[in-house]
């Protein structure tokens, strides 16, 4: 189990004991994309969801359940065995680091940065786990090498067209300078071993809508900076979600934000 979520986990709870009532939770939905935890004051919180098999049109045993839970049980589930729990509690966690930080701007302080724009710049490799198209093109443009380190059975692991290498194993990514990793590594992979892994890397950057959690545990594993979604449209998100949509259709209502580790 990672450390990290564990830590994110307890600072979340931590900081959420001081509030003197938590929101109840309207909806929980588990989507082909996207998991999301909806809240009666209308927030969301959103994560990846996790690839996963079954035998019959039965995904999850406890279906039904989930929505009857209060918003700190459901985000305990992040540290669950279960990825489609987890992905839940990532996004109750993420709904529930939205309120923490609102109630604290001055704490919790966005960057006039992009992540990418702090990354450094010059003949470095480069790698990324978890496969963010968007981010191939301009990281092979700007580095001398990409290791893209990804499960996901469509891709065939190997040398690409695009001159990325595609890898199942995070060692791979042991020589790389700077490493981007998904907010949905949370669900599908361990965040310390990646850590442990790339090693070598002078820039760690977090980056996704999975990734809405508090930065600081993430801070004090050495990231450099996190980049996350905050969703503003509710209606949008939701139908967008339960439609099948993926972050592209998502990302039209929400904010996204980068904090910088200081």
């Amino acid at each position: 189990m990672s450390e990290l979520a564990k830590d994110i986990l307890h600072a979340v709870r931590d900081q959420a004991s001081i509030f003197s009532s938590i929101p109840e939770v309207r909806m929980v939905a588990m989507s082909l994309g996207y998991t999301f935890v909806e809240l009666e004051n209308d927030r969301m919180g959103i994560c990846f969801t996790p690839r996963a098999s079954s035998p019959s049109c039965t995904h999850y045993s406890r279906a039904g359940s989930l929505s009857k839970m209060g918003l700190l049980e459901l985000a305990g589930l992040m540290i669950s065995d279960n990825p489609l729990e987890k992905s839940v509690g990532i996004a109750a966690v993420n709904v529930l680091s939205q309120i923490i930080m609102d109630r604290e701007p001055d704490k919790f302080q966005f960057s006039d940065q992009d992540l990418m724009d702090i990354a450094p710049v010059g003949p470095l490799k480069a790698g990324m786990v978890g496969y963010i198209a968007p981010f191939v093109p301009m990281l092979l443009k700007r580095y001398r090498s990409l290791t893209i380190v990804d499960d996901n059975p469509e891709f065939n692991p190997g040398k690409q067209a695009n001159g990325c290498l595609i890898s199942r194993n995070i060692n791979d990514l042991s020589n790389v300078d700077v490493l981007i990793i998904t907010g949905s590594a949370a669900v599908v992979g361990d965040f310390d071993k990646i850590l442990n892994a790339a090693n070598s890397a002078r820039f760690i950057g977090i980056v996704g809508p999975s990734a809405g959690w508090l930065p600081g545990p993430a801070f004090d594993k050495g990231v450099h900076a996190v980049g996350g979604t905050k969703i503003l449209n509710i209606d949008g998100a939701r139908r967008a979600i339960l439609e099948g949509g993926g972050f592209p259709h998502i990302k039209k209502f929400g904010l996204k934000y980068t904090f910088v580790n200081k």
